[in-house]
């Protein structure tokens, strides 16, 4: 629930090197001595991420921060010599502030973002001059998390939010399709949509199966023809074709914060995100905790808490039946009838969410974020000739990643006969 034969569009990693960090962010070099925080590091998806960043770079220093002691320091012997663990409550600024004196990048996993009304570790993070990714889902609170920029700006602070899978690598493969299209002068982008499908609850704790019910009581936020428009959650269902491994699956409407992204940053004028899972009567379900339990319910965290403790039990036994797949297909339509898509596929969900979130840590500590709190589409965020290097990084172990093809090649399964030409 919510949060490749592979046909690859990314380049050799040297191709994608960034260009080298001014003197006033020489803290942010990825050096054998850096060290990374990551918040939540006994969960789900801090604990996939700071897997991901021990096989990516195996030097670096990767310090567990969580709440739970047993879980935190068992989980930092596991990964090895090069990690520790600190006990770290995220409400506790002082707390956070102490875990964050000599660490050169926080990678804040402990959600649910969702009723969050404090960035508290961002703040901590400027208040440290300490470079800052999340895994925020969320979209108010990742524009309330874009309102400290000028204050991470002044610190000269890097920091990404919603640098997750979905959103996150999505955001950059959608930021891909529409630069590719305006850089050929290949007719002026109109609409994007995201696609995403996940089967069973693709492995989540009950943080993310939180995120997921609590997104039920939102109303979806899309654009059409450049105009903001509302609608119910869970609600306005497509049969979109994810690909060989996939196929076709039914998504239904969700408020993402990708679409304002591509919106307001992208300047699309047509944005739209949905969601969907498996088996069958999960989706069910969702819909009939979107149209029966009561708003006030849904957004309060403490009900939906007791909830998914509730169903947790049920919600694993099925998963292992129904896996853990995750894809997420994203499509660009142009003023000349030019649709382009990007589609990635991967096994685990579980898995995925490490690399992606990793990918997004490597190139702040590498230099490609300017001071400032950015978005992942944005270039000041991850600089456009970092984003090839970073898919190719969140992509590891995908069973299917597509950019920039046209729909039909990705629903047809086309043979290539020669000189470019498919049947």
């Amino acid at each position: 629930m919510a949060t490749m034969g592979v046909v690859r569009a990314c380049a050799p990693a040297a191709a994608a090197a960034a260009t080298a960090p001014s003197a006033d962010t020489a803290k942010r070099k990825l050096s054998r001595s850096a060290r990374v925080l990551v918040l939540g590091g006994a969960g789900r998806v801090g604990g996939s991420t700071a897997t991901a960043l021990s096989k990516l770079r195996p030097d670096l220093s990767i310090l567990i921060g969580d709440k739970n002691r047993e879980k935190g320091k068992s989980f930092a012997a596991k990964l090895g010599e090069q990690s520790e663990f600190v006990q770290v409550d995220t409400s506790n600024a002082s707390m956070l502030e102490k875990a964050l004196q000599g660490v050169d990048l926080v990678v804040h996993t402990a959600g649910p973002f969702q009723r969050a009304e404090e960035c508290t570790v961002l703040q901590a993070a400027i208040s440290t001059k300490t470079a800052y990714v999340d895994v925020c889902d969320d979209t108010d609170y990742s524009w309330r998390a874009k309102g400290f920029h000028e204050e991470a700006k002044s610190a000269g602070v890097p920091a990404i939010t919603t640098a997750g899978i979905y959103p996150g690598v999505s955001n950059v493969m959608a930021a891909e399709l529409v630069n590719a299209a305006r850089r050929e002068n290949d007719g002026e982008p109109e609409r994007l949509r995201f696609f995403y499908y996940t089967a069973g609850s693709g492995g989540a704790g009950p943080t993310i199966l939180t995120t997921s019910f609590m997104l039920l009581g939102e109303d979806v936020i899309a654009y059409n023809k450049g105009e903001e428009v509302k609608l119910k959650p869970y609600s306005g269902a497509l049969n979109i074709d994810f690909g060989k491994g996939v196929r076709k699956k039914n998504v239904y409407l969700l408020n993402l914060p990708e679409v304002k992204n591509a919106f307001k940053i992208l300047g699309v004028p047509t944005v739209s995100a949905r969601f969907g899972t498996a088996p069958f009567f999960w989706n069910w379900g969702m819909q009939a905790f979107a149209n029966f339990l009561p708003v006030e319910f849904l957004r309060d965290k403490n009900k939906v808490q007791k909830l998914v403790k509730s169903v947790d039990p049920l919600v694993r036994a099925i998963d292992g039946i129904a896996g853990e797949c995750v894809s997420m297909r994203v499509d660009l339509d142009c003023s000349n009838g030019r649709n382009t898509i990007g589609l990635f596929t991967h096994k685990k969900l579980s898995v995925s969410v490490g690399f992606a979130t990793a990918a997004f840590a490597l190139a702040v500590l590498e230099g490609n974020t300017q001071p400032g709190v950015w978005f992942p589409e944005e270039p000041e965020g991850i600089a456009i000739e970092a984003r090839k290097l970073l898919l190719e990084r969140a992509s590891q172990g995908a069973t299917n990643f597509v950019m920039n093809k046209p729909s039909w090649m990705v629903e047809t399964d086309p043979k290539e006969v020669g000189l470019g030409i498919y049947v």
